[in-house]
Parts: C-alpha cells; structure tokens; sequence
C-alpha cells in the first residue's frame, strides 16, 4: 500500500491525500478533480490522479489505531 500524494501548489512541498491505496488500483484511478484541505498551507487544492503519485504509506500513532 503507497499513500497518494500530491505536491502543495503554494509551498511546492509533497502532502499526503489521506488516501492509501495498491499500486495496480491506483494505475486504474479515473482522472477526475478531488478535493483536499492541505496539511501544509491550509488552503483547499484540487488535484487529479494524473497529477499524484503513490508514495510512502502513512505513519499513525498507535492510540489513533486501536
């Protein structure tokens, strides 16, 4: 499983959708506009999956699993 990832517009920094996904599932995403407030800037992007890629799954800490 990779993390979907997009590169903030403003800070040009990679962030995280919140998504995570398999690599064949993510190849097969349909090309439409999502929506995201973003961790870094705070301001709402939208992206396509054309514009993301897969990268390292997300880190949770333990007492956010349980």
């Amino acid at each position: 499983m990779g993390a979907v990832m997009i590169r903030c517009p403003r800070t040009g920094i990679a962030v995280s959708t919140a998504i995570e996904t398999e690599p064949a599932v993510f190849s097969r995403l349909p090309d439409v506009r999502a929506r995201m407030r973003c961790p870094r800037c705070g301001e709402e992007h939208t992206w396509t999956a054309s514009e993301a890629w897969l990268g390292e799954p997300i880190l949770m800490p333990r007492e956010l699993l349980s």
